[in-house]
């Protein structure tokens, strides 16, 4: 099935000197090196070249370059290294104040150890540890200890969007101390400091779980603490029963401050917009979805979602979902929900029907959705989008293909799309051959 991507661009700078050195320095090692002949090379090149109409009413036309990179064997089976990272470039206007802008997400050498689940990875790395989700220029370290012991740390400079940079030494660090039973349970807590200049800026604490005391019952989730405001930032959690027979049960409970959760943020996505977010804002969340499986191609589910906003008011969201699967080559759906709450943004029907099919080395997607206001919210009452995806295999690792969305809504009165893509998977070495 094909994925539907839409582009997500920072307007951040082009990178960093630091980071320039650090990928200069690592390509001309890898490049330098006689253990290079031993390596193997593999990764993915996604190109894509999108036409829309910004809210000005001008016409965008970008490219986009996203490159994953990842060498292994590098003298030794326990060295490799990877990198990846995008390229923008505005073929028709400069809509961000610059022609070109890129990003390197991640750049790093990692080490791993035969045993106990050792790694080390030095550079620009991903973090993905109870609290963190951070991208850092410095170091990350994880293994396994006696008693079903996990320990990981990191530490480095954070990468962060440019307009929430500040002047001086920045730094963040932290790490997970996990215990587990195998089929039982694992439990971790997990903590981070990020210091601006000598100064605290955020200090996030948190606990996850996953317990499973018999077959067929799942209960997982987290709690993030913010030490800096002494307050909970979000408190998630889902009980999964099943499948019995034809039927599994899925609950979801969690609680969100708005404002303790967001402060401190390191990316301008998640900074607070003017009408969109209070930062006052608390919500209280208490889900149940039943998913039925009528035959082996067919299911249906009924959802409830409630919500409790301490501002906005309550609202309930709730419907039902239609799935038909005919083979890993053709299925379609549709869903009917509404959403009935106190401000007019959380009134509406909501409807949606999608269909997707492989006709040999051709994938097509249609995906339609329908919102429906009780009252209009500038001037529109029915939104809706209507998006085709098509994708064809030139070769067993080249693909090509074109997405195309047309849409209406509060924000836009017209809102045209047109998506290029080229995906390119390489293996080169070794191991993948030429």
């Amino acid at each position: 099935m094909i994925q539907l991507k839409r582009i997500a661009v920072s307007s951040s700078p082009p990178i960093s000197r630091g980071s320039l050195v650090v990928v200069l320095f690592l390509s001309l090692f890898l490049t330098a090196t006689p253990v290079v002949s031993a390596a193997s090379l593999t990764g993915d090149s996604n190109t894509y070249v999108q036409s829309r109409v910004d809210a000005d009413r001008q016409k965008v036309l970008g490219a986009y370059e996203y490159l994953d990179l990842a060498v292994s064997d590098l003298g030794s089976e326990s060295v490799s290294f990877h990198t990846g990272g995008w390229l923008r470039y505005d073929l028709k206007t400069d809509e961000f104040g610059h022609k070109t802008n890129n990003d390197v997400q991640y750049s790093y050498l990692s080490f791993r150890g035969k045993t106990d689940n050792t790694i080390v990875n030095l550079g620009r790395v991903m973090v993905f540890e109870g609290v963190a989700a951070e991208r850092v220029d410095g170091a990350y370290a994880r293994t396994d200890l006696k008693g079903n012991i996990g320990v990981s740390a990191f530490a480095g400079a954070p990468v962060e969007t440019s307009d929430l940079e500040l002047p001086g030494n920045n730094f963040i660090y932290g790490g997970r101390l996990s215990q587990q039973v195998p089929g039982l349970y694992r439990i971790g807590i997990s903590a981070l400091k990020e210091e601006k200049d000598g100064n605290d800026f955020r200090k996030v604490e948190g606990i996850d779980l996953w317990f499973s005391p018999v077959n067929k019952v799942e209960l997982f989730g987290r709690s993030n603490y913010n030490a800096e405001t002494k307050n909970w930032m979000d408190n998630t959690y889902y009980l999964a029963l099943g499948p019995f027979d034809k039927l599994r049960l899925n609950t979801q409970a969690s609680w969100i401050s708005y404002g303790d959760f967001f402060t401190g943020s390191t990316t301008s996505v998640f900074s607070f917009q003017p009408g969109v977010i209070d930062p006052n804002e608390k919500v209280r969340i208490l889900g149940e979805e039943a998913v039925i499986s009528l035959t082996d191609k067919l299911s249906i589910s009924l959802d409830y979602k409630g919500y409790t906003y301490d501002i906005a008011g309550p609202a309930k969201y709730y419907g039902g979902n239609v799935r038909y699967t005919g083979s890993a080559a053709y299925g379609s759906g549709i869903s009917v929900h509404t959403m009935q709450g106190d401000v007019d943004r959380l009134k509406y029907e909501e409807y949606r029907l999608y269909s997707y099919h492989k006709m040999g080395k051709t994938d097509i997607v249609f995906d339609l959705l329908d919102v429906k206001y009780n009252t209009a919210i500038n001037d529109v009452k029915d939104a809706y989008s209507f998006t085709v995806a098509a994708q064809y295999a030139l070769t067993e690792k080249l693909k090509v293909g074109v997405d195309a969305e047309y849409s209406k809504n509060p924000d836009f009165d017209k809102d045209v799309r047109v998506f290029f893509k080229a995906n390119y998977h390489f293996d080169l070495g070794q191991k993948g051959g030429a």
